[in-house]
């Protein structure tokens, strides 16, 4: 079984307070379908700035999701990197701000190289294979309910996973895609 947080698809505006009751009310995090390094990724703390952060979006023609906000992960989360069925590297993030709920090394939050407990390894595994990749980042949170996935990513960076592990995870991938070329032959 894999955890994700309740989680709603908004295309029109008067599907928004359908979707925040849907997943359980306020707070909620709405985040644009496609973003990078937590841009576009905000936190609701009730349902008038809710609905207002969502009119805004929806205003720029964005259809957006609304998920429900994993409070107890507390500006934590764990990004496995996958590469060919096999997690090669692990790294918690932390926002260095206590009032940031986002874990993104981009804005500020520190990294460092943690072995996967197996639990967690397992789901970061299964995520990336159920989505059919062979590379990917799979960004875990720590929940009440045991660990959550909150996305795989398709185009994970590298750049702060390689720097706090000290893995040459780009040589992972291309040693990975050399044996499946020869494979192939």
């Amino acid at each position: 079984q894999i955890l994700l947080p309740k989680t709603a698809v908004v295309r029109r505006r008067q599907e928004i307070l359908k979707a925040i009751e849907w997943i359980g009310g306020a707070p909620v995090v709405i985040k644009l379908i496609q973003g990078t390094q937590g841009v576009g990724v905000v936190l609701a703390e009730d349902l008038v700035s809710a609905q207002a952060i969502m009119e805004v979006l929806q205003s720029a023609n964005q259809n957006i999701l609304v998920q429900r906000f994993v409070k107890e992960a507390r500006g934590r989360d764990i990004r496995a990197f996958v590469v060919g069925g096999k997690v090669v590297a692990a790294m918690k993030r932390t926002s260095s701000n206590p009032f940031e709920f986002r874990a993104n090394v981009h804005l500020g939050a520190t990294a460092e190289a943690i072995k996967l407990q197996p639990e967690f390894e397992r789901i970061a595994l299964k995520a990336a294979e159920l989505v059919g990749l062979n590379v990917a980042g799979v960004d875990l949170l720590e929940s009440n309910e045991g660990p959550v996935v909150l996305e795989v990513n398709s185009s994970p960076g590298l750049e702060a996973i390689e720097q706090a592990t000290g893995m040459d995870i780009a040589g992972e991938i291309i040693s990975f895609i050399e044996k499946k070329a020869a494979k192939s032959k």
